[in-house]
Order: structure tokens, then sequence, then C-alpha cells
């Protein structure tokens, strides 16, 4: 029951109780008034009666006596009137019974009325002739009382309604601040952390919105404490100080995931870049003017290569950077190239280089069977062959014939002909909790892809689909098809779907799919949707619409391969998040890196601040098991739980 109600029923009360005091006190005098007024009545009436009758009796006149008895008792005020003689026996008697015009029985029974004798006695000198008997009628009191009785109900029912209306008024105005400040609380429960600037005069509310106000300022410190904890302690561990890219430690840990995670990557590309005769430069120019050309080489590179969204590009000490990509055609690989030759040309134009000839690239593909070192080797032999040739040249390390990329043609009809022929596969990986792995959190829907080699899982072919447009026609495709096989009766099942970095900044895809969850509105509160989490954070605004459609819907928020960036994590606050999945490449270190491990318990404590899990993800040994056991992680999945199978 609410504050209000409870106040408005408690002010009824204490009016109900007044009312029946007031009421029983005034029913009380007034009816001792006119038991009082009714023997008054009635004794006067025979006192009079005897009087007038006194010479009359002592004549024996009945005729006489009669009429001035009816004279009197015909004005029916008096039940009845009764003349005796000395004997008792009656000389003149009276009776009328007693009518009670316009008053209920009910009234009548509760509150009786004493209607006493009055008498007086026949005298003729000093000789006594008889007595005359008096009772008045108390109908006319009976009707007194209850005029008295409704007018007392009515004017308290017209005080109470007024009483209780200025009440709701004045308790809501009294009210509003703690209304107020309830809705910071919820608020501060959603992740939000509102200050209530305007402050209520009543001393102790005032009290109570101050506290508020000091704990949700306290909160979003400890909060942005914690978020600028986790920022310093992975720019320690992972970023070059002088350039700002990733480090050698972050671009080793990238490599051995890129090769480990098929479901993610499957394939990739890999680029050593080196400068031409750095260790030369910094003695003819001086160590600040190096660092400036390392920061210059390494904006260039960034620029050179956006738009082929590199999974990792990282100094790797002096003049070398190395820079992985998901595998593309050949047509996209021979862009990554010159994309690189040209940005190394760039820094004589920016002025940091006195000629053109810069450095050179060398690059390897991944082919689904190198370890880090082979491809290592395989690229590094590439980068000495164009360092033969001329400047700012690259060179591809050679492929086997059997493994050769498909055109970006032949991939733009193989996806079409999927997508026409619902031919896309389908599997279910489930997300366990590390204590107990045989609770399942949620199961996440993954697609394959049937080619001529097998089904090609999402990372041998979505990087493919992002460059031709399509991924959001297959995000589409993948959510019709869950739509289609979850039942409602299926709903203690729980799934996450993927969604493209594409399909969050197109906003045709973001209306079909909340139309399309508003026509399942049962399934709807058992899905969560994922974004990996460095390309949702490159597009905010949407990422914030779409958690607040889905929210309304009851479907969920997820970032997946949440840290693969240096992206500040100030903005997690207002996503309300059902979990963040860290990337693999954390996790993949994790048993033995202390630096990885002290970045997740930083990263749990925000998560948990945010009321949103933290799973990871590419669990592949005991040891990788162990760990997020050990540091209290909320799920866990990977092959080494649990295998996808077909949905």
């Amino acid at each position: 029951m609410t504050l209000l109600r409870q106040l408005i029923l408690a002010i009824l009360a204490l009016l109900l109780l007044v009312f029946v005091g007031s009421v029983a006190i005034s029913v009380a005098n007034t009816r001792h008034y006119l038991d009082a007024q009714l023997q008054s009545h009635a004794q006067d009436a025979a006192t009079s009666l005897g009087l007038s009758l006194s010479t009359s009796a002592a004549e024996d006149d009945r005729a006489t006596m009669e009429s001035m008895v009816d004279a009197l008792f015909d004005s029916g005020y008096y039940r009845s009137i009764r003349i005796i003689d000395t004997g008792g026996a009656p000389l003149v008697e009276r009776e009328q019974p007693v009518r009670f015009e316009d008053v209920p029985a009910w009234f009548v029974r509760l509150i009786p009325l004493d209607t006493p004798l009055g008498e007086a006695m026949l005298m003729s000198g000093w000789r006594q002739l008889g007595r005359v008997q008096v009772t008045s009628n108390p109908g006319y009191a009976y009707l007194e009382l209850w005029r008295t009785t409704r007018a007392s109900v009515g004017l308290f029912a017209l005080v109470a309604a007024l009483a209780v209306a200025l009440s709701v008024v004045g308790v809501n105005i009294i009210l509003r601040p703690l209304r107020a400040t309830e809705a910071q609380a919820a608020a501060i429960a959603d992740r939000e952390f509102p200050v209530q600037e305007h402050l209520p005069r009543t001393r102790e509310l005032r009290r109570v919105v101050e506290a508020m106000n000091h704990m949700s300022r306290k909160v979003r410190q400890m909060l942005d404490e914690q978020i600028a904890l986790g920022e310093r302690l992975r720019e320690k561990a992972y970023r070059d100080p002088v350039t700002g890219l990733g480090n050698r430690a972050l671009f080793q840990r990238d490599l051995e995931h890129l090769l480990d995670s098929t479901e993610e990557h499957f394939r990739g590309v890999l680029a050593l870049v080196q400068l031409r005769d750095f260790r030369d430069y910094n003695e003819s120019h001086g160590y600040s003017a190096g660092d400036e050309l390392l920061r210059q080489a390494a904006a260039a590179l960034r620029e050179a290569t956006a738009q082929f969204r590199p999974l990792c590009l990282a100094r790797l000490g002096g003049a070398d950077f190395g820079l992985l990509f998901p595998r593309s055609g050949d047509d996209e690989i021979a862009a990554i190239g010159s994309a690189m030759s040209q940005a190394l040309a760039s820094l004589q134009e920016r002025g940091v280089m006195p000629d053109g000839d810069v450095g050179h690239i060398g690059m390897a593909v991944h082919t689904g069977t190198d370890t880090p070192s082979m491809l290592l080797s395989r690229a590094d032999a590439a980068l000495r062959q164009a360092q033969a040739t001329t400047g700012n040249a690259w060179q591809l390390a050679p492929t086997s014939a059997s493994r050769q990329p498909r055109p970006a043609m032949t991939w733009r009809t193989l996806l079409n002909e999927c997508l026409e022929g619902g031919k896309l596969a389908l599997f279910a990986q489930p997300v366990l909790r590390p204590n107990d792995p045989l609770k399942v959190l949620h199961t996440e829907i993954l697609v394959r892809l049937p080619t001529d080699e097998g089904l090609l899982p999402a990372g041998g072919f979505m990087p493919m689909a992002e460059r031709l447009g399509l991924a959001s026609a297959i995000d589409r495709a993948v959510i019709t098809a869950v739509l289609a096989r979850v039942r409602p009766s299926d709903n203690a099942r729980h799934f996450a779907l993927n969604l493209s970095p594409s399909s969050l900044s197109d906003p045709r895809f973001r209306s079909w799919l909340l139309e399309t969850l508003d026509q399942h509105p049962v399934q709807a509160a058992d899905l969560t949707f994922e974004l990996p989490e460095y390309g949702a954070s490159r597009d905010l605004p949407a990422l914030r619409e779409l958690a607040i459609g889905l929210a309304k819907r009851g479907s969920g928020l997820g970032l997946d391969h949440f840290g693969r960036g240096f992206n500040p994590l100030g903005y997690l606050a207002g996503l309300k998040l059902r979990y963040l999945k860290v990337d693999g490449r954390y996790i993949h270190a994790l048993a033995h890196d202390a630096d990885s491990r002290y970045f997740i318990a930083t990263l749990r404590e925000i998560a948990h601040g945010l009321d949103c899990k933290i799973i990871a993800e590419a669990v592949e040994t005991e040891a990788q098991l162990a760990a997020v056991v050990e540091l209290r992680m909320d799920g866990a999945q990977g092959y080494h739980l649990t295998a996808p199978r077909a949905l």
C-alpha cells in the first residue's frame, strides 16, 4: 500500500473516530434532553388536567371529564391519558399506538427513549377523588432525534469529503520530493546517477534528498574511478607509449588468438612494416625527431587501413609495425598492401622524411594450418624480398595453390545463393556458469556457410559479407530463422543472436528488427542481441537507440569481443547491458598473464557495478577455465566446455 493511501486512510480513521465520538455525545445529550422534555411534558399535562378536572370529578360529571380529556388527547402529543378513582378503577381512559413517521425502525431500536408517566391527584378540598396519569407520545421526540442525527452525519460527510480532498492535495505536495527520490533510486539501480536540483523545504525531506544526492554522486564517482583504473591498466599493459598503438605483447596475443579461434577468424592476413634506416635517423635527427617519425608513421598506417578494419595495429619495437586483418579476396589483399605503401610514401609529404624511400611491407596469409612462428617467418621472408626491390614496396608470401582465396564476385554469388535458398546453417553453443557447467546462462546462435569445402564458420565469410554489403541481409535471415524455430513454449531457453556493425548503423535494419520483435512479443523477452564492441563503439547514438528499443520489448543487448580496442569505458554506463563478453585475446593468456588477470578483475567490478554479467569467450583449456572460476566471472563459453551443435 502506498504511503499516500496510508495517510489518507489514517486521516479518514481519525475523522471517523471524531465523528463517532461527536455523534455519540450529540445523540446522548439530545436523548437526555428529550427524555427530560417528555417527563416534563407528561407531568405538566397531568398537573394541568388534574386541576381542571377536580370540580367535575367532585360532581361526578363524566361527560365533562371525557370532553376535557378528548380535547387534550386529540392533539396527538400523548400516548395515553387515564383517570382512575381511589380504588384504581378507570373513570376515563384514552390510548393510541405510537407512530414513527419518517424514522427508520432500526434507529428506534438502536436508541430507545424513556416515556415516563406523569401523575396528578384529583382533590376536592382535602378529600382525594382520584388520579390523572399521562404518558407522552415519543414519536415526535424520535423524529427530532432522527433529524438531528441525520444533520450531524451530513455535516460530517461534507467536512470529511473536504478534509480528504485537501489532504490528498496537501499530501501529494508533501510527498512530491519522496516520489522524486524514489525515481532517483530507481535510476541509480538502472545505472544512471541523477541529482535532484530542487530541495524540499521540509527539513526532514531535505535531509533525505541531500543524502540521496550524495549517494548518487559517490556511486558515480566510484564507478568512474573503477573505469579510469581499468583504462589505465589496459593502457599500461597493452599500449605503446610513443605511438598510442598496441604493443608487442598485445600483437602476440592477438596473433595467437587469430590462429586459435577458427570460429571467429578462420583465416587472416599478417603484415609486417619496417621503416628504413631508423637507427641512422635517430642518430642524425635526435630521439625526439625519431619519436615524431614513429607517431607520424603510426597515424599514416591507421588512416590508410581504417576501411579494412584491422584486428590489431601495433608497434613491435624500434621502427617495426605489425598489422592483422581478417582474410578477404585477392583484390582486398592487394588494396591493403597498396594502402600501406601509400601511407609510407606520405611521410615525405608530412615533412618527417627527407625522401620518398621510407620503408617496406611483408605480408602473409593465414591458411588455417600455420602456427604463430610459421606465419611470422613467412611474413618476415616477404618483408626481406620487398626490401630487395624498390622503396615502399610490399610483397605477399606465396600461398598454397589449394588454399587460394575466392575472388569477390565468387563470394557475392555464393552468399546470394545461400540467402535466396535459405541454406545458411545454424549452430548453437551454450554459455555456461564456470563453477557449474550444467547451468546454462544462454545459448548463442552461430551461423555456418555451406561451401564446396564444407561448412565455413562466420569468421571465414562475414568479413567479405561486410565488404559486399550483405552482412545485414545475413543478420535478417538468421533472426527470421530463429524466430520461426523458437516457439513460445520454449521460453525457458534464452538465445543470443549476433549482429554485425553494418546492421547497427543501418536505420532500416534497426526499424525492421524492432517491428519483428513487436510481432513476436513472447519470444522477444528471451532474446539478447550481441554486437562486437569494436564496431558498436563507433556509432554510439545508434547503439543507445537500439538499446532503448530492445529494452522496451523485453529483449537485451550484449557486447561481444569486449576489450579488443582501446575505446574509453565510460560509454557503458548508459547502455543497460545484459553482459560483456571479454575478447579471447585476454582469455587466451589468462592462466599465466598477471596483467590480463588484473584487467579482468577490474572489468568484473565495473560490469557488476553496471548490473551486467561478465562472460569469458574462447575458453579452450582447463587452465583457462580454472582462471575464469578463480576470477569469479559469471559465464564461460568455448570448445573446452562444449562445441557448437546444429540447431
